[in-house]
């Protein structure tokens, strides 16, 4: 996968699309599972002062994309923007985020077994809709950050397979994991997520 320095140009986004007990098809009712309150919520956990990324916005900040694997995602992540050139816009003002599907734990073995026995209630083999991770906070960071720095995408939006556990998860180890790297800062929109699941908000240390 070749890399490009105008890919990396764009800060790293993460995004978070919640629904239901996650995004398996078994995840409702599963043990250590709970439905979100509230309607179905997408939001941006990074922040950027200068660019607030709304699905809503026209022309449009930000495109939601799904591939099969990672060089998909570059290939369509180049299209659009050479679609945004083409009508004389700047490619930079609008952010690609790839969908990827996760279910992260303290030890990848442990995810692995979650995802096992989600898929063994369903009556048929799950195709993922989108990339794929199973596995560590850390691990999961790790892809998102060469993700980015690829240019495969400007960042991603998680696709929780099951709630709130893995949203905890995300919190607690993969984004300090990208901040502590100067990849990212948490926006405060991160303790509105959390507050869906009636989760205590992150506590933040103020720079003196």
């Amino acid at each position: 996968m070749s890399r490009d320095n105008a890919f990396v140009s764009r800060p790293l986004r993460v995004a978070v699309e919640l629904t239901g007990s996650g995004h398996h098809p078994a995840a409702e009712g599963a043990a250590g599972t709970r439905p979100i309150n509230g309607a179905d919520y997408w939001v941006d956990l990074t922040a950027d002062s200068t660019d607030q990324l709304d699905l809503t916005s026209y022309p449009p900040n930000v495109v939601r994309i799904r591939a099969a694997d990672l060089r998909e995602a570059q290939q369509e992540r180049a299209r659009i923007r050479a679609e945004i050139v083409a009508d004389g816009r700047d490619p930079d003002s609008v952010t690609v985020l790839v969908d990827l599907e996760v279910l992260i734990a303290a030890e990848a073995r442990a995810a692995r077994k979650e995802l096992a026995l989600l898929d063994s209630a369903l009556d048929a083999p799950r195709a993922p809709v989108s990339l794929q991770y199973i596995g560590t906070p850390a691990g999961l960071a790790g892809l998102i950050a060469d993700i980015q720095a690829a240019g495969v995408a400007d960042g991603v939006t998680l696709l929780p397979l099951s709630l709130p556990r893995v949203l905890e998860q995300l919190v607690d180890g993969t984004l300090p994991w990208l901040e502590q790297r100067g990849l990212v800062t948490s926006a405060e929109a991160v303790d509105e997520a959390l507050r869906r699941f009636d989760l205590p908000r992150v506590e933040r240390v103020l720079a003196s």
